[in-house]
C-alpha cells in the first residue's frame, strides 16, 4: 500500500472523523458558534418585537380613546354650528360662542391631551444627549407646525383652550363642559 492512500489503515487515518480528530473539533466549534450567534440574534429580535408590541399596545390604549373623544367633540361642535346656520333665528353671540369652541377644539394638539411618555423621553435623552429636538422621534411637517403653533400660543399664555392655562387632564373636560353648556343653552333657549 501507498502512504499517500487516504483509505489506508495507518495511524494518521485512524483518527480521521473520530473524536480526537482536530478537524472534527474545529467543525464542532464553528457550528456551535454559528448556532449560538443565530440564537442570540433571534433572541434579541424577539425581545425587541415583544417590547415594541407592548409599547404600541400601551400607546394605542392611551391615545385612541382620547383622540376619539376629541373627534367626537369636534364633530358635535361643527354639527351644532351647521344646524344653527340653517336655522337663522339664532343671535350672533351664540353663533360666535360655538365658533370659539370650534376654534379651541381645533387648537388642541396630541401633546395637550395625551400623557407624556417619560420612558421614551429618558431613552431619547440618553441616546442623543443634548442634541436639539432630541425628544422628537421623527420630524415631519405636522410636528414642526405643531411646535411652531405651540411657540406662538405660548407667547400669549394660551394653552389651546381659550384664555386660560389648563393642565393636560383638564383640556378635554373643559372643552366638553363648554360645548355641553352651549348645547343646553341653545336647546332650552329656543
Amino acid at each position: 500500500m501507498n502512504d499517500d492512500d487516504w483509505l489506508s489503515p495507518n495511524a494518521e487515518n485512524q483518527n480521521q472523523g473520530g473524536p480526537t480528530d482536530p478537524l472534527v473539533e474545529q467543525e464542532y466549534q464553528l457550528l456551535s458558534s454559528r448556532y449560538t450567534d443565530a440564537g442570540y440574534r433571534e433572541g434579541i429580535t424577539d425581545g425587541k418585537l415583544s417590547t415594541l408590541q407592548q409599547g404600541f399596545d400601551q400607546g394605542f390604549a392611551i391615545s385612541v380613546p382620547t383622540s376619539r373623544r376629541l373627534g367626537q367633540l369636534r364633530g358635535r361642535a361643527n354639527a351644532l354650528l351647521a344646524w344653527m346656520l340653517r336655522v337663522t333665528t339664532f343671535p350672533s353671540e351664540e353663533l360666535e360662542d360655538v365658533r370659539v369652541v370650534i376654534r379651541d377644539l381645533a387648537r388642541v394638539r396630541r401633546d395637550d391631551v395625551v400623557p407624556r411618555d417619560h420612558e421614551r423621553e429618558t431613552h431619547e435623552s440618553e441616546e442623543h444627549g443634548g442634541e436639539q429636538d432630541s425628544l422628537e422621534l421623527e420630524r415631519n411637517g405636522g410636528r414642526e407646525l405643531e411646535a411652531l403653533e405651540a411657540r406662538f400660543e405660548g407667547l400669549g399664555g394660551v394653552n389651546g383652550v381659550g384664555d386660560r392655562e389648563v393642565g393636560k387632564g383638564e383640556v378635554m373636560d373643559t372643552l366638553e363642559r363648554r360645548l355641553r353648556a352651549l348645547e343646553e343653552r341653545i336647546r332650552f333657549g329656543r
